[in-house]
């Protein structure tokens, strides 16, 4: 049986953190890759994706994903579920909440990926987001800053929720 790949950079400190209570809450069946050093090959081998992201400065991706995107430019995903975490400051950054999120989903369902967990943004207050998409965000957002409260219970809820989506595609095949 394939495992999830749980996709981040350990240099970008917060993502870490969430990423590291991802794969202890997450048990069995989830395999860390660093984003530093990924290859194609650690994507394909996993029948879902988790993936973690910051967004920097003014909307952008940190230079970890940017550099490891290139990677994939020719791959078919077609049918591999993505989900996607982020960090992200709706205070000081309200133009371009979280759009680290919405960059990755994009990308990979560019690639034919199909984009799971999304979330409410029911709750958050910011004016314009890339992580947001037809009323839903494309993943599940943390601010650590503001809203540091929240952060269990958003998790929890988004590891339910992902642990139904991702087995459910696995009864379907």
């Amino acid at each position: 049986m394939k495992t999830i790949g749980l996709l981040y950079s350990k240099k970008t400190v917060q993502t870490a953190e969430l990423g590291q209570r991802i794969a202890e809450a997450w048990g069995k069946g989830i395999e860390y890759v660093d984003i530093e050093t990924a290859r194609l090959a650690d994507i394909t081998r996993h029948s879902g994706l988790i993936l973690g992201t910051p967004t920097y400065f003014n909307g952008e991706l940190p230079y970890a994903w940017s550099e490891m995107l290139p990677e994939l430019e020719d791959a078919d995903l077609s049918g591999l579920q993505v989900a996607i975490f982020g960090t992200g400051d709706q205070v000081n950054s309200p133009v371009s909440f979280a759009d680290g999120v919405g960059l990755l989903a994009e990308y990979f369902e560019s690639l034919g990926a199909q984009i799971v967990g999304k979330t409410s943004p029911e709750g958050y207050s910011y004016e314009q987001s890339l992580a947001e998409r037809d009323g839903e965000l494309l993943g599940l957002v943390i601010d650590w800053v503001n809203q540091p409260e929240l952060t269990d219970k958003r998790l929890a809820a988004w590891l339910d929720q992902l642990h139904t989506e991702f087995r459910s595609e696995e009864r379907r095949v």
